[in-house]
């Protein structure tokens, strides 16, 4: 399901991010990676979402060669995963329920589907009242979840997510993880 082999990548500016990195991932299986700020694991994120290309290495998820993808073909590679970033990346513009509605606008599902998807995730996250609510009126949990929801509204063969919980408590962070 997912493969790196032999991944390192070097920025322009010389930091080696990652260096000589084999990972496998089987269909099934939940796996943290963990380390230190700067150990490189935002760039395997980045990586493994087709954001960045490695500088060698191979970087295969469902059987796709990422780093070989043309830029036109990302956002229909993207359609299996779903990513939570670490800064959420939510649509300040946008209410809660249009967050997680454009993951799913943006793959043309129809729209009654669209609806009833994003208010069975907001249910799951347990943000039923936040619908008309804009990022900025949550606190950082909240935002967090949004993320969370708006990640798993396509149903995704691959979750990956940079802290999932780190803005949550303990309940909501165990909460989160049962998902």
């Amino acid at each position: 399901m997912l493969d790196l082999k032999h991944v390192s990548k070097t920025y322009k500016n010389g930091v080696n991010a990652l260096y000589d990195v084999n990972l496998k991932i089987d269909q099934g299986e939940f796996v943290y990676i963990i380390g230190p700020t700067g150990s490189g694991k935002s760039t395997l994120i980045k990586l493994l979402d087709g954001e960045e290309i490695p500088t060698k290495g191979k970087v295969e998820v469902t059987g796709i060669n990422v780093g070989k993808l043309k830029h036109s073909k990302v956002p229909l590679y993207r359609r299996n995963i779903g990513v939570v970033f670490q800064d959420f990346r939510l649509l300040e513009r946008k209410t809660v329920f249009e967050n997680i509605a454009f993951a799913l606008e943006v793959i043309n599902v129809p729209k009654e589907k669209i609806r009833k998807r994003v208010r069975e995730v907001m249910n799951l996250v347990g943000l039923d009242d936040k619908g008309n609510s804009f990022p900025q009126e949550l606190s950082g949990g909240q935002q967090q979840r949004v993320a969370i929801a708006r990640a798993i509204a396509n149903k995704p063969k691959i979750l990956i997510a940079d802290e999932p919980t780190g803005n949550l408590d303990p309940q909501k962070s165990d909460e989160i993880m049962t998902l």
